[in-house]
């Protein structure tokens, strides 16, 4: 009974702990039942009244958005105040008795300055801390206008640049047609009454000539550079010229030359002096360079043995750099010449004093051969050269094919190894004591050279003149040697120099007792083909020994090959005449135009047309070729593939010849070619050429005429309808500019595609140009602004085609 007793007073206890516990518990969350009941009522009207204040202050940003942009532009904490009938946005949040509304107004990412991001908050701290909010976007759309050009009118108050307006469809702009000069129909440029366009140069007739136009201007004349001394009594040695670009008759003016003839000078104090040089040399090839800080040079070939370069400064960089300013005698700057190393026997010399044949200039180097070898030098220090510091070489010389032939000495020359100075002991007989090789009097060992970068490297082609097998030399050059027992080696340059060496030749006849010369190589700028100017002319058993052009593939650098070789199974009409030699991818003229002896002269325009210029080869025989011959090479021709099938498509005589020429690409896609010709008076003759095939041209643009607004506005968007037939392209690009003295007319545009770049454009997505116009500050362009116009470009590859643009169409928003 008594453990009984006991046992019941302690489960009382254990009771009264669990029941306190569980009120622990369970009386807080009673508590605030009743505290939530009593106060829910409140806290759901204060989050109405915050809504309806949210729901305000979204409407009064808009209402604010529509009365002027402007007014919601600025990134800020604003709150409203009221304005008349509306409202105004004012820095910093404001309190509505309970309650806080702020307003923040901030870019999105990218920045469009026509796009705002709007957060209206509202928050109250009533029993407990709460808050709403809204966030939403606003666009200037609201009021935005848009500008169009449709019709013939809207696109002709525009600027054609080789486009035309049409009206096939209400008014669009396409390519121009090809009204000027055609490759195939060549007719010598004329003047204004109608005379042939020329200029008589100083002595002559003239020896080589080198051009170049401005690349990316059409509006600076063309620089020309003439080799006017034949023979070492001439005076003048060197004609500078300019020839006016982006017209139909160009002309040609004479700024000056390059003499050492004493009689020649306005006064003796300005002769140069203590030079090493004399005017008793002949001129042999020319060719130009531009060094870093804009100077220009002339590179002249001679015949002399201690200078088989001479550099002449023709600009400084701010003007002519002329020795004598009143006579336009250009200044002697500094001079190249040949060596072996080491040089202890002297300088290296061609053996009959042919001196420098052929020049040409890729990157910072400059190379030339001479004697059937090839030299490089450096021309990246030129502008710190003097008259008696030259041209520093690079590397040692490269051993080629070819010699010297003296007439009717009976023995061709060139060094062997290690020689030097006047020894020359590699000798061979020539073909003929003349020294006529394949119906042309050859002399030299090797004639035109063409410098190609592929990948890095750089690769010579040589044409192959006289006294051996091969008529296509291919060198690397693409790391001379440096080392002191490289160069000292009796081998360097004889084919053991990792690039920098002979690597391949190619013989146009391999079969014995054939008689052929290279005279011209003109390398394709991706280094896949050369283009090789022969002789022609003997022939046996009525087959040419070479014919007068051939291309040749040289994609594989190390084995250049015919495009097409024949079979050793064709081997008739003269046995084993026929075996490696060219099947396809060369031309021989007909039975008049056979008779053109192509001079060391040889032009390719943009893979389609090849130009031989030369001589009449067999004078006095009643048979006149064309002394310039145009030959169809395109692999794109609707006629056909010509780049395996060469064909004549057009030519001209001229009696006197020509002695070289060379082809100019203005900026605004005019072509020219510049000859000179075997004649002492108006020796400068000029062709435009251009597309044979198709009606329109190449390449043109069209520039809107400035849309002028009264205010500043924010241009959105735009689309332009086009038409994009295959072999076309049509890009787009856009600007907005600040007016000049309030007028659009005179106003900076610069023209940007997406992003804001001038290299950016903006292409079509089928037929239509669209895009969003970048917005901010890219250089002369500016968004918003007063002034907004674009810029359509043209091309085509198929001249049947054009691209077309329809119409255009912008959104602005004020």
């Amino acid at each position: 009974m008594g453990r009984h007793t006991k046992f019941q007073k302690g489960q009382v206890i254990v009771e009264l702990l669990v029941a306190f516990g569980l009120a622990s518990i369970l009386l807080p969350a009673i508590l605030a039942g009743f505290i939530s009941g009593s106060s829910g009522k409140v806290q759901q009207q204060q989050r109405l009244i915050a809504i309806g204040y949210l729901e305000e202050g979204a409407e009064a940003v808009r209402s604010v958005r529509e009365s002027a942009w402007g007014n919601i532009s600025g990134n800020n904490t604003y709150h409203l105040v009221p304005n008349g009938s509306g409202w105004s946005l004012q820095p910093g949040s404001e309190v509505l008795g309970d309650f806080t509304r702020s307003i923040v107004i901030s870019d999105i990412s990218p920045i469009d300055l026509s796009l705002k991001k709007i957060t209206v908050t509202v928050s109250w701290n009533n029993i407990l801390p709460s808050s709403v909010f809204s966030t939403f976007y606003l666009t200037r759309y609201i009021g935005n206008k848009t500008y169009s050009q449709t019709t013939v009118a809207d696109f002709s108050a525009g600027t054609l640049g080789n486009t035309q307006v049409t009206n096939v469809s209400g008014g669009e702009v396409e390519l121009g047609n090809n009204n000027k000069a055609k490759w195939c129909s060549p007719a010598f440029t004329k003047d204004q009454n109608g005379n042939p366009v020329t200029i008589t140069l100083p002595d002559g007739p003239p020896v080589a000539v080198a051009a170049y136009a401005n690349a990316t201007s059409a509006a600076i004349p063309n620089n020309v550079f003439v080799a006017v001394s034949p023979f070492a009594t001439n005076s003048a040695k060197l004609a500078f010229l300019t020839v006016t670009a982006n017209t139909a008759t160009p002309e040609p003016t004479l700024k000056g030359t390059f003499t050492l003839d004493p009689t020649m000078y306005s006064s003796p104090s300005l002769v140069p002096t203590g030079i090493n040089l004399t005017n008793s040399f002949i001129t042999t090839d020319v060719k130009y360079y531009t060094s870093g800080s804009g100077k220009i040079y002339a590179l002249l070939g001679t015949n002399l043995p201690d200078h088989e370069i001479v550099v002449i400064q023709i600009f400084d960089g701010t003007k002519d750099s002329y020795q004598d300013p009143a006579n336009h005698i250009y200044k002697y700057w500094t001079f190249f010449n040949t060596k072996q190393y080491p040089a202890s026997s002297g300088n290296d010399q061609a053996p009959f004093g042919y001196g420098a044949i052929s020049i040409t200039t890729i990157g910072t180097m400059g190379y030339m051969d001479s004697g059937g070898y090839l030299y490089g030098f450096d021309l990246s220090n030129i502008d710190s050269k003097t008259p008696s510091n030259g041209l520093d070489q690079k590397g040692c010389r490269i051993l080629l094919d070819g010699y010297d032939c003296l007439p009717n000495s009976g023995t061709d020359m060139k060094y062997t190894s290690g020689e030097t100075g006047t020894s020359w002991s590699d000798t061979a007989s020539p073909a003929h004591l003349s020294c006529s090789d394949g119906g042309n009097i050859e002399f030299d060992a090797d004639h035109q050279i063409s410098a190609v970068n592929v990948s890095g490297n750089t690769y010579i082609y040589v044409a192959v003149g006289a006294g051996t097998d091969p008529e296509l030399d291919i060198v690397d050059v693409t790391t001379p040697p440096t080392s002191t027992s490289t160069l000292r080696g009796s081998s360097c340059g004889r084919g053991s120099n990792t690039g920098w060496k002979k690597l391949s030749s190619l013989d146009l006849d391999p079969y014995s007792g054939t008689e052929e010369a290279a005279n011209s190589v003109y390398a394709k700028s991706d280094g896949t083909r050369a283009y090789l100017a022969s002789n022609g002319g003997i022939v046996h058993n009525n087959i040419p020994d070479s014919d007068q052009f051939y291309i040749i593939d040289t994609t594989n650098k190390s084995a250049p090959k015919f495009m097409l070789t024949w079979p050793s199974t064709q081997l008739t009409p003269l046995p084993g005449h026929y075996i490696n030699t060219a099947e396809a991818g060369y031309y021989n003229g007909n039975s008049t135009n056979i008779e053109l002896y192509p001079r060391r002269a040889l032009t390719v325009l943009n893979g389609q047309r090849a130009v031989l210029v030369g001589q009449d080869g067999i004078p006095n025989d009643g048979t006149e070729p064309q002394e310039y011959q145009v030959i169809n090479i395109d692999p794109n021709d609707p006629g056909g593939n010509k780049e395996m099938n060469p064909a004549y498509c057009g030519g001209l005589n001229f009696l006197p010849g020509f002695n070289d020429l060379t082809s100019v690409s203005e900026a605004d896609g005019d072509n020219f070619v510049y000859m000179v010709t075997n004649t002492m008076e108006k020796q400068l003759r000029i062709i435009q050429g251009g597309p044979d095939y198709g009606i329109y041209d190449s390449s043109g643009t069209f520039i809107s005429k400035p849309l002028s607004l009264a205010t500043s506005s924010a241009f959105n968007r735009f689309v332009a309808n086009v038409v994009q037939p295959a072999s076309t392209t049509l890009q787009m690009q856009v600007s907005v500019a600040t007016p000049s003295a309030g007028l659009c007319n005179g106003s900076n545009m610069t023209y940007v595609g997406p992003g804001g770049s001038s290299n950016a454009y903006f292409l079509p997505v089928g037929a239509t140009i669209s895009g969003a116009f970048p917005m901010g500050t890219f250089g002369g362009y500016q968004n918003p602004e007063r002034c907004f116009g674009y810029k359509a470009f043209f091309n085509t590859t198929d001249y049947s085609q054009t691209p077309v643009l329809d119409d255009m169409t912008v959104n602005y928003s004020p």
